[in-house]
């Protein structure tokens, strides 16, 4: 019995060890970006030697990616605890993106990274592919849930509805670092979806 105990402690210290390299990278990158980070750098703010995060990620590209999907991991775990109330997910969606503008590397890198991997041989592609549309359908999930518990009007098109937000999303995220950030992100997304919950709103009102 002893070693099958060994084993989950080995497989638990070493997931810990992991989520702990992806914490410290998460906020280097978004803080210095890719470029200017080393994963020596990475290794000392986790508090391992550089071995020791060889061991798990053996060139920063891989790093990079598990990071990346770490992210999008957390983001996805904050939904669950929005209300059915499209209202409440647009506003969390508010939340969600200043959180991100706090780290504008890491913003910037998956900008990046996911218009890379729209390429069908690149290593992400399947991930970023997978969570765009899955982001898509769940948005069109709770915008059908919103009408059949009349939050919203009836006859809407869910899906043409959700790929609008996903699509003004992506664009406004790949503008605001091309601009030099030189515009209110958060607000441009408020007046969108301001004017979007107007017009499909039973009751007519915005956010």
């Amino acid at each position: 019995m002893g070693t099958p105990r060994g084993r989950r402690g080995g497989y638990a210290t070493g997931l810990a060890r992991r989520n702990q390299i992806l914490e410290a990278a998460l906020l280097r990158f978004g803080k210095d970006g890719y470029r200017k980070t080393s994963l020596a750098g990475i290794a000392r703010d986790a508090g391992i030697t550089d071995a020791g995060l060889l061991h798990h990620f053996p060139d920063k590209q891989q790093l990079l990616l598990a990071v990346v999907q770490y992210w999008h991991k957390q983001l996805d775990e904050q939904w669950v605890r929005v209300s059915d109330s499209v209202r409440d997910a647009f506003r969390c969606h508010f939340d969600d993106t200043a959180e991100s503008l706090n780290m504008p590397g890491m913003l910037e890198l998956a900008v990046v990274v996911g218009a890379e991997a729209t390429a069908p041989d690149h290593p992400a592609h399947g991930f970023f592919s997978q969570w765009q549309e899955k982001g898509v359908r769940e948005l069109a999930d709770r915008l059908r849930a919103g009408t059949e518990a009349g939050e919203l009007k009836a006859g809407l098109d869910h899906e043409n509805i959700a790929r609008e937000c996903a699509a003004l999303d992506a664009g406004l995220r790949l503008q605001w670092p091309a601009a030099g950030r030189s515009f209110d992100l958060i607000a441009v997304m408020r007046s969108h979806l301001n004017r979007l919950m107007t017009s499909i709103a039973a009751d007519g009102k915005g956010l």
